[in-house]
């Protein structure tokens, strides 16, 4: 399998499939931290990872990327550094907002939808334990 393919089918699909669940709270003021983040995983990342390759700690198959190397990584590496970053933010976005509730809503959408009865915290009866 090659680079490209590995990106394609565990990193962009899985960001893709994010991106189309939950484009509706999804902006682009929510996502600017994470163009934060990205400058911090170039950065940092970068460099080790050119070290790592110039010393021989690994190497990549020549047969299995696309043969733009810029210094000592191919293009897919860095591909792999932004990629990944997108898709572990974006998971742990809609996590987060899952566990900590959701956004509130804006006054236009709130006037819209009408008010919800609350329910009881005591659990209700089906209609087989009712029956049985």
């Amino acid at each position: 399998m090659t680079y490209a393919r590995f990106l394609g089918l565990f990193v962009v699909l899985p960001i893709l499939f994010l991106l189309v669940r939950y484009r509706r709270t999804l902006s682009w003021r929510g996502l600017a931290p994470m163009g934060v983040l990205l400058v911090v995983v170039y950065v940092t990342t970068s460099p080790w990872d050119n070290m790592a390759v110039k010393w021989g700690l690994w190497g990549f198959d020549p047969e299995r990327i696309w043969g733009v190397k810029l210094f000592y990584l191919p293009l897919e590496e860095y591909l792999f550094f932004g990629l990944q970053t997108l898709l572990v933010g974006l998971w742990a976005r809609a996590r987060l907002e899952r566990v900590l509730g959701k956004p509130p809503e804006s006054a236009a959408s709130a006037k819209q939808r009408p008010a919800r009865a609350e329910r009881s915290a005591e659990p209700t009866l089906g209609q087989r334990e009712v029956s049985s």
